[in-house]
C-alpha cells in the first residue's frame, strides 16, 4: 500500500487522475515521443529501461514506468487502454 507521504507524489501529478492511459515500452517512446524523458513520478529514465512496459496518457503529457504504475494505479484510479498501436502521428497532431 503507498502512503500518501511517499516522495513520488511531490511531483504535479493531480491530473492524473482517472486518466486513460496507453500500455507501450521504452524503446516506442525513445522513438516517438522523444519529450518524454523520465517517469512523472520517480524520474526512472525511459532511455535507461527500454524494454520496460510504460504507461502515457491520450495526450502524450507524461509518462509512468511500470513499477509506479503498479503501486499507484488504484490511487489515480486508472483506465487501461489497449495502446499497443499507439497511432504516434495522430497522437502527437502531425
Amino acid at each position: 500500500m503507498v502512503e500518501q507521504d511517499d516522495w513520488r507524489l511531490l511531483n504535479d501529478v493531480e491530473q492524473l487522475k482517472g486518466q486513460y492511459l496507453n500500455p507501450t515500452d521504452g524503446e516506442d517512446i525513445f522513438d516517438n515521443a522523444p519529450h518524454l524523458k523520465h517517469c512523472i513520478f520517480c524520474l526512472d529514465s525511459v532511455n535507461d529501461y527500454r524494454h520496460q512496459h510504460w504507461y502515457i496518457p491520450i495526450d502524450l503529457s507524461c509518462c509512468i514506468c511500470e513499477n509506479c504504475y503498479k503501486d499507484f494505479n488504484d490511487m489515480f484510479m486508472w483506465k487501461l487502454l489497449d495502446g499497443w498501436d499507439i497511432d504516434w502521428e495522430k497522437q502527437q497532431g502531425v
